[in-house]
């Protein structure tokens, strides 16, 4: 708890990078609004018109809330190699990928801060109508595994940066790629999409809203891809890390 506390105190100190961060998300959300045609999904779920919006919006919840825990589980790792921080950690009692997750799941209070925001805009211009709130809201307990599942996609990322102790751009680029070939946007994907932690979310969530079902089948095979993430995520970091240890310049920052 106290190492959550410290990273809550960390995020809200750093707040210009936060409004960024959330400048830079509305204004993507702006976007996908405005040149994305609502109607289409609709269409799709068989739903009513009005309701193809929410169910623009729960793609972007997945998306946001999966992106966010990737860059800041990345980043975080990254920072603590430039800093030298990363070696005091290691010594520490509770596992470093453990430590590290506590510190992504503050991300989750950026992420709430993002929706906030986004609804908020929605609800003002008419694009979603408060009774869907709720929904949203149990759409964001969904996001959960994939946030562990990208965490695991971040300690990845992580591993293959600490040599040079930058993650660049690879973390934008990513979550651009991630943003317009996966269902957060577009519809009538095959299947192997899954493997993507958050895309079994989406559908999930779309499915549960416009038929009252719960796909339970396709809830296992979300819960097995973010864990099989999270898995192969430590494993690989950890090979890269002892392996940085050893025969690079990990002491040098």
């Amino acid at each position: 708890m106290g190492t959550m506390k410290a990273e809550v105190i960390i995020l809200f100190r750093y707040r210009k990078s936060i409004i960024s961060d959330i400048i830079t998300f509305l204004a993507l959300y702006l976007g996908i609004i405005i040149f994305n045609d609502a109607s289409n999904f609709s269409n799709f779920y068989n739903v009513q018109i009005s309701d193809g919006p929410i169910l623009l919006l729960i793609g972007y919840i997945f998306w946001t809330f999966s992106n966010i825990a990737l860059g800041y589980s990345s980043s975080i790792i990254v920072g603590d190699a430039k800093s030298g921080m990363l070696e005091v950690k290691l010594q520490g009692i509770i596992p470093y990928t453990a430590l590290s997750f506590f510190s992504v799941l503050v991300t989750i209070i950026e992420s709430i801060i993002v929706l906030f925001f986004a609804c908020l805009i929605s609800l003002v211009i008419g694009y979603i109508e408060f009774t869907q709130i709720p929904f949203l809201l149990l759409s964001i307990v969904l996001t959960i595994p994939s946030i562990i599942g990208m965490y695991g996609v971040g300690l990845i990322l992580a591993g293959f940066a600490l040599k040079e102790k930058s993650i660049g751009q690879f973390v934008s680029i990513i979550s651009a790629i991630l943003l317009f070939l996966s269902n957060t946007l577009i519809l009538n994907l095959p299947n192997y999409i899954y493997i993507i932690p958050f895309t079994s979310g989406i559908d999930i969530s779309r499915n549960l809203f416009s038929t009252g079902v719960f796909d339970s089948y396709l809830f296992i095979i979300y819960l097995c891809v973010c864990s099989l993430w999270l898995v192969v995520g430590i494993l690989i970091f950890n090979i890269l890390l002892k392996k940085e240890r050893t025969q690079g310049s990990f002491d040098s920052f």
